[in-house]
């Protein structure tokens, strides 16, 4: 790959004085995975390479099915290319193996629902989604070590070498947060791919961000590279539409700046009843041809399961025409006239074809529609990536949308559904993109003084404080608002106060944060007189941090009630700038600001 569009220049070597480092990106998608790696070297431009698959492949290959075989015993036996060999197959039949596929989406944050009457594939029992994402990843990691031992002189030693301090970064959807991040990164570390004191060796980019420097690095789009240009960048891909606001800020290097917030749609954009992703054009497929093979040969598990391959690895790439009829190969001779089977390929018209589409580019459009309203019709370019965009149908279908409401719609050169495992080493390396947008309200609970005259406040849980006054329970105080423009190392700052006993010994405090993902907050997180929170509140993650000092550093005060207590005055600092959140605890000590130590867990 050429870097030249970033203006990439040499390495220069890391902080703590290394020559060498290795960075492995991984892009576990939905239906597919695609995993490439840099050697960095100090004095040298760094070149992506990707980890191609040799063994069960004809034509080695760095994209591989996300499926993976589990034994009766819950047994991890057979990943990626090798579920397509003919001898695991058969093996898997005799024994009784469980095929295991999309199970990516089982990780899905719970704002981002699979819609009722569309399922995902049931996990065998006892099997949990981060012991796949733990066998999944280790695999993955062994094909990197088998590719570099083999490829590269002293490839042993480099691994060995290399891999105590390795750098792994993870691609997630745009909607995921740090809770589908913490168990990502502890499925590294179970895996044995990075020691559980190096879990911030594991980094995580968003598929949209990562898609979108991989399309700079591309020919294709050159001319839209110019300062200040607004691009939206729709990455389709098995099981997710993610789509991204970027404008340009400077060319060489190349440095961007999300303009809107980014949005992941797995439901045709929330409002409609379909699921968005390639792999629902394959399961709107496979309901067509149960359908259409009942009472022939070819009514039967295998026969459908073979047809629905055909369909996947022929008809559904080559469609492009609703006035062409499409054929899938369902094996043997026989002919079904009234089936549309001849000579054993099944004749499928080019609206039926098109039906199993239209789903998916239906809500590419109306995510496209909304990212253009949000983002003040700034943009008028829109780059697609991801292995839908491949299908010539889907593609022709875009741009003529766009040629009706005034868009440019390109797909960058190069195999896309591998853009975003490249795009991923170049977020780690380049760092490209220095500002973002937050999607959501982020804040947390604060006891509000009681007001008689607000009815919010008429049953919930209520007390005096040390200074008699009466105070309200679960209100909400913001931190940052929703689609504000963040730095990309910028903390916001919210001041809290506790009232702490003088003769206390407990000084661990934590701190709930929550996210708001509607429009505009309630003043309150709950529900009058319930414990449950207003529609559009989660609860994200908790800050925990030791507040001993501070409460030392507090002046004495004496309550209504003759008891003496401190009030502790400390500051929750919270930064999304990158693509993790962090927080953290801080106060002042002699006119200083200090930040204590403090860590973050989810649930």
């Amino acid at each position: 790959m050429v870097h030249g569009n970033t203006g990439r220049s040499a390495w220069e070597g890391s902080l703590l004085g290394n020559d060498r480092k290795l960075v492995v990106s991984v892009d576990i998608g939905t239906t597919f995975t695609a995993t490439s790696f840099c050697i960095l070297q100090r004095g040298k431009v760094p070149k992506f390479e990707e980890a191609t698959v040799t063994c069960f492949q004809a034509t080695p290959d760095a994209k591989v099915p996300s499926i993976v075989y589990y034994d009766k015993d819950g047994k991890a036996r057979a990943f990626g290319a090798e579920v397509e060999d003919e001898e695991i197959i058969l093996q898997a039949e005799s024994e009784n193996w469980h095929k295991v596929e999309w199970w990516k989406l089982q990780l899905r944050p719970d704002h981002l629902p699979i819609i009722n009457g569309l399922s995902l594939p049931i996990l065998p029992e006892g099997l949990t989604v981060e012991k796949i994402f733990t066998d999944f990843l280790r695999y993955t990691m062994e094909q990197v070590k088998a590719y570099i031992t083999a490829t590269y002189g002293d490839g042993a030693k480099i691994w060995d070498a290399l891999f105590p301090a390795m750098y792994v970064v993870l691609t997630t959807p745009n909607g995921w947060e740090g809770g589908q991040q913490n168990k990502m990164r502890q499925a590294a570390i179970t895996a044995g791919i990075v020691d559980a004191e190096g879990g911030r060796r594991v980094r995580f980019v968003t598929e949209a961000e990562a898609a979108m420097l991989y399309a700079a690095e591309c020919g294709s789009v050159n001319d839209w590279l110019e300062k200040d240009v607004h691009i939206i960048l729709c990455d389709c891909g098995g099981g997710t539409i993610d789509i991204a606001g970027y404008k340009i800020q400077e060319v060489k290097p190349l440095k961007l700046e999300e303009y809107t917030a980014a949005r992941c749609m797995y439901i045709l954009y929330l409002l409609l009843r379909y699921l968005a992703g390639a792999v629902f054009v394959a399961a709107a497929a496979k309901t067509f041809l149960k359908h259409r093979l009942k009472n022939t040969p070819w009514d039967n598990k295998d026969a459908l399961n073979h047809a629905v391959y055909e369909f996947d690895r022929n008809a559904k790439k080559k469609f492009e025409d609703p006035k062409n009829a499409s054929w899938v190969n369902l094996g043997g001779y026989q002919n079904v006239i009234k089936a549309g089977i001849t000579r054993g390929k099944l004749k499928i018209s080019g609206k039926d074809m098109a039906s199993f589409f239209d789903p998916a580019v239906t809500s590419i459009i109306a995510g496209l529609k909304d990212m253009f309203e949000n983002g003040d019709y700034v943009a008028d370019k829109v780059i697609l990536v991801g292995g839908l965009a491949s299908s010539p149908y889907v593609f022709s279908r875009l741009v003529e949308w766009g040629k009706e409401n005034g868009v440019s719609v390109i797909r960058p050169d190069g195999p896309t559904v591998k853009a975003v495992a490249n795009g991923a080493l170049a977020w780690h390396i380049d760092d490209t993109v220095s500002c973002r947008v937050s999607k959501y309200h982020y804040g947390t609970e604060v006891h509000l003084p009681y007001d008689k005259e607000d009815k919010e406040a008429v049953d919930r849980t209520s007390y005096t404080d040390c200074k008699g006054q009466l105070r309200v329970c679960d209100g909400w105080s913001c931190i940052v608002k929703k689609d504000c423009s963040i730095g990309t190392n910028e903390e916001f700052v919210q001041s809290y106060m506790l009232e702490v006993s003088e003769g206390s010994e407990v000084f661990d405090h934590e701190v709930i944060i929550f996210a708001y993902r509607r429009a505009k907050p309630q003043k309150f997180i709950t529900l009058p007189g319930s414990w449950k929170m207003y529609p559009g509140y989660e609860k994200v993650c908790t800050v925990s941090g030791d507040l001993r000092r501070c409460f030392l550093l507090s002046p004495r005060m004496v309550s209504v009630t003759n008891t003496v207590y401190r009030e502790v005055t400390f500051d929750v600092c919270i930064v999304l700038g990158d693509t993790e959140i962090s927080a953290r605890l801080r106060w002042k000590e002699d006119g200083k600001l200090v930040y204590g130590p403090a860590k973050i867990s989810y649930d």
